[in-house]
């Protein structure tokens, strides 16, 4: 690629926002902190380009609103193909694009043949596969059709081609290492330096990070704060995320209301990273309660170790990487997520055990040790350093 005091980075998504953390906190800040000029495409409600104070480029493409009119939907379907980030991709003449959502892989090929012939990148951050299988049944018909499953055709056809495959866990990383050699895991471990001092005054007992979704446990973890109450155990929560969809919201509510548990819960919306650090330190507990499917016996999800960051016992799913995790490091309580008997007795052991400071020195220094960030950047650039050659 010569030698280039900068080589020029395009980081590329279409469903991850422009300041996702592992994007743009993680990759984005440690390619351009390490000599690489690092800009970032991709949809937002408005269009518009400006440079972030790290020094990042980032170039916002409006995304069409689908409303009931036909010229909307025919824009909307126009746009589905990315025709409009693939213009402004080529137009920077990157060295290296580096693709982080499974819609893009349809872009890949095409990218790679562009007159400068760069790198190409692809980096999963899920098991998409497996998530066609297990999230087709929420989703409609059309996005199935029309985005899902061509994605998922794209990802399989290009796996061999591009120069790099990144995933974040092992049970991907093993299926890119089949197709390419040149492939790497780069866990998506917390951005979040652990905390130095335990956090007395608290507000929250149970806290839930991440998508509001049926396939994430928000219905399992209504259920069992419902259960309790039931009980007499009066467990308050706050769920930091936004609904997937008003569908899951409206039935949501209803449960809520039906329950009369309005007081017990909070909603923030979606909110960022700098103010998701106040809600951590409000709260006892963080939860991870995944229902089954094949998806989340794969995945490894970086809520562990922000809680983890914070010190917070962790109660989460009895499989997969959510139960390898926590068990290894003493880090909380693992449970069937379809029991409400054992989830309503590991909330009740953890909020009356009072072993807060214990789990707080435990998990912090699992964090600082093993699932920092840091840990990961040395493995992002080593690979970025033998595409250069």
């Amino acid at each position: 690629m010569g030698n280039k005091e900068k080589i020029k980075v395009c980081m590329i998504s279409c469903r991850h926002g422009l300041l996702d953390d592992r994007i743009y906190k993680k990759e984005g800040i440690t390619l351009q902190n390490n000599g690489y000029e690092v800009i970032h495409i991709g949809y937002a409600d408005k269009g518009k380009k400006y440079t972030t104070k790290d020094g990042i480029q980032i170039i916002q493409i409006e995304r069409i609103k689908r409303n009931n009119s036909l010229k909307s939907l025919i824009k909307s379907f126009k746009q589905s193909w990315m025709n409009d980030i693939f213009e402004e991709a080529k137009n920077l003449k990157a060295e290296i694009y580096h693709l982080q959502d499974v819609e893009l892989c349809r872009l890949a090929i095409k990218l790679k043949k562009l007159a400068h012939r760069p790198k190409v990148i692809y980096d999963a951050h899920e098991p998409y596969p497996e998530n066609l299988k297990d999230y087709s049944r929420f989703a409609s018909k059309s996005k199935i059709l029309f985005r899902d499953i061509p994605a998922v055709c794209a990802e399989k056809k290009i796996l061999k081609k591009v120069d790099l495959l990144i995933a974040t866990e092992e049970n991907v990383g093993a299926r890119f290492l089949k197709n390419n050699p040149n492939s790497v895991i780069i866990h998506n471990y917390s951005f979040f330096n652990p905390e130095n001092e335990f956090h007395s005054e608290k507000e929250y007992d149970l806290i839930y990070c991440g998508g509001l979704s049926e396939i994430k446990g928000i219905d399992l973890i209504i259920e069992s704060i419902v259960s309790a109450k039931k009980r007499g155990i009066f467990t308050s929560a706050v769920f930091v995320g936004r609904y997937t969809t008003l569908t899951l919201e409206e039935k949501i509510n209803r449960i809520i209301e039906e329950n009369n548990i309005q007081d017990l819960v909070t909603f923030t919306g979606e909110i960022s990273i700098e103010e998701i650090e106040f809600y951590y330190r409000k709260s006892k507990i963080g939860l991870c309660i995944f229902p089954v499917d094949r998806s989340n016996q794969l995945i490894l999800p970086i809520k562990l170790f922000e809680y983890m960051s914070f010190g917070l016992p962790l109660i989460g799913s009895n499989f997969g990487h959510i139960k390898k995790i926590i068990e290894e490091n003493d880090a909380g309580i693992t449970v069937d997520p379809y029991n409400q008997e054992e989830i309503i007795a590991a909330i009740s052991t953890l909020l009356n055990e009072n072993q807060y400071e214990n789990y707080f020195k435990r998990n912090t220094n699992a964090v600082n040790n093993k699932y920092l960030w840091k840990h990961e950047e040395p493995k992002l650039l080593a690979a970025y350093k033998r595409l250069e050659i």
